[in-house]
């Protein structure tokens, strides 16, 4: 029988290791460690979870530790506390339930053993659950009241300091404020005297003005027209502390919750805040009344225009390629069709005509639909050769528990001496260990082997149903139907086509299917 350990911090940790209590997940590990040892259990892995996360899907780590559970891959799982597991709403709390129910895999904490299939151990487990939702949910009321409140008083509410600034502790009460950086309040006035005057020119050239310099934000890389925007528009630099303009919103989409933070027209609260004055209030409201002239539209308010959106890949700088609407017609400069560019500053990739790349895609799914229909061409399955290693590592498995189980024997019947059994036991633990390890690792590419069996049996009629009737789609159709096909396409052009030549394709594509390519 093999077990996992889960550990994660909760608020409450990282509030005592402040205190000087030591690193929590070292503690807890070593707390579980012990559970097993007393218990006699095999550990067959530890999961940490490094991230904070309301919903199981902020938590990668959770996510893998239920599909195992849900896998049947362990007999239980350790953990401090059951409301370790979940704290998200009750779906995520009835994913976890369901998970452990379903696999009969028990829930092991220092105080207690959850068996789900045990009726009164279930409703303690649906209880716990319970309250740890409920504790959550005051623990958030509370944090933001008191940001709301710290914000009334001019403090600064937040973790992190923006551009141009750096948090300082207050000395004589509870607290923060903001105190100028160095390095970088300086290229915040640099940039506001830029935008503002008789002279000012605009946020591109701003951009294209710093990162020519070599003058790099934060967090490295290069400027981009949001981020001296969001410098702009921060009401910090105009000695005030402001909260709530852009609340989280939680839509369902496709059946998932989707959260979005949409900026709302005004702040809930602005107040005269306690940091010193980094830019005068004449030359930030001027800075306000441009920006106000090119508020652009939401994202979502203009549906999807471009067919590859979220596909196309620059092979130079890894970004994303954006579409450019063709230009006005009374304009004499500018493409007269929609164009596919990459928008990060300095990036050698030289954009295409939207039509034209798709039509290349298309024909790209046509010549592997082509090739799979090939039957020579069809890859072996692998299934077979990998269940023969599934079995063979079960078989092996099975052999080191019956060696385990028979050393008890041996220590119960005098053979072996307390020393002897512990020496014995700890390398039979550590074989037991890498036996479990091998057996995941095998059991996994067996499974990949499956989904890739079933994968290339459903993609070619996949994608000749989708090329029967591409063209007839709409553009929001033919994008999802290439997102269940594809995973991502990348983009590499590094010369402009010759005059009269643009609908020649020079650039290259490198498709990745959901699939290996044949």
């Amino acid at each position: 029988m093999s077990y996992c350990i889960y550990l994660r911090k909760s608020r409450k940790d990282l509030e005592a290791e402040q205190h000087g209590e030591g690193e929590t997940l070292a503690r807890h590990e070593h707390t579980l460690l012990s559970v097993a040892k007393r218990q006699n259990l095999i550990i067959g892995a530890i999961y940490r979870e490094v991230v904070s996360g309301e919903t199981i899907a902020d938590r990668p780590v959770i996510q893998q530790v239920l599909h195992e559970v849900e896998s049947g891959l362990w007999d239980g799982v350790l953990v401090m506390e059951v409301e370790r597991l979940a704290r998200g709403d009750t779906i995520d709390q009835g994913m976890v339930q369901r998970a452990f129910q379903y696999s009969n895999t028990l829930i092991i904490t220092p105080l207690k053993t959850y068996n789900p299939a045990n009726e009164f151990d279930q409703e303690y487990f649906e209880f716990g659950l319970f309250m740890s939702r409920r504790e959550y949910k005051t623990i958030k009321r509370r944090m933001q009241a008191g940001r709301y409140a710290a914000v009334q008083e001019g403090k600064w509410p937040f973790n992190s300091a923006p551009y141009g600034w750096d948090r300082k502790k207050l000395e004589s009460e509870k607290g923060w404020t903001l105190i100028l950086n160095e390095t970088e309040a300086p290229v915040v006035k640099l940039i506001f005297s830029l935008f503002t005057g008789s002279d000012r020119v605009g946020v591109t050239f701003i951009v294209h003005h710093l990162n020519d310099r070599g003058i790099k934000p934060r967090n490295g890389g290069k400027w981009t027209e949001s981020t001296i925007r969001e410098i702009l528009s921060n009401p910090v630099n105009d000695k005030k502390v402001a909260i709530g303009k852009r609340k989280q919103s939680v839509q369902i989409v496709d059946g998932s919750p989707v959260k979005t933070r949409p900026r709302s027209g005004n702040y809930d609260i602005i107040v005269e805040g306690r940091q010193p004055r980094l830019i005068e209030h004449d030359m930030f409201a001027e800075a306000q009344s441009y920006l106000g002239l090119g508020t652009p539209k939401p994202p979502e308010s203009y549906g999807t225009k471009n067919p590859l959106a979220g596909l196309l890949i620059c092979n130079e700088c890894k970004k994303r390629l954006q579409r450019r609407p063709a230009a006005n017609p009374a304009f004499k400069n500018g493409a007269k069709y929609d164009m596919l560019i990459c928008k990060t500053d300095g990036c050698p990739t030289v954009g295409s005509p939207l039509t034209l790349v798709e039509k290349q895609l298309i024909a790209c799914l046509e010549d592997w639909v082509s090739g799979y229909e090939l039957k020579s061409l069809l890859p072996e399955s692998n299934v077979p050769e990998k269940q023969k290693l599934v079995d063979a590592a079960q078989h092996n498995h099975a052999l080191l528990i019956q060696q385990n189980e028979r050393l008890h024997d041996l220590l119960e019947q005098g053979v072996y001496s307390t020393q002897t059994f512990l020496e014995r036991s700890q390398k039979l633990q550590e074989r037991i260990r890498e036996s479990t390890t091998q057996l995941a690792i095998l059991e996994k590419d067996l499974e990949y082997e499956k989904e890739k069996d079933a994968n290339i049996n459903n993609f070619l009629p996949a994608c000749k149903s989708l090329l029967a009737y591409y063209w007839e789609l709409s553009i929001p159709e033919r994008n999802k139907a290439l997102k269940i096909l594809l995973e991502g396409v990348e983009y590499k052009k590094t010369e402009k086509n010759k005059r009269g030549k643009k609908d020649t394709p020079t650039f290259e594509l490198t498709l990745k299917p959901r699939i290996p390519r044949i």
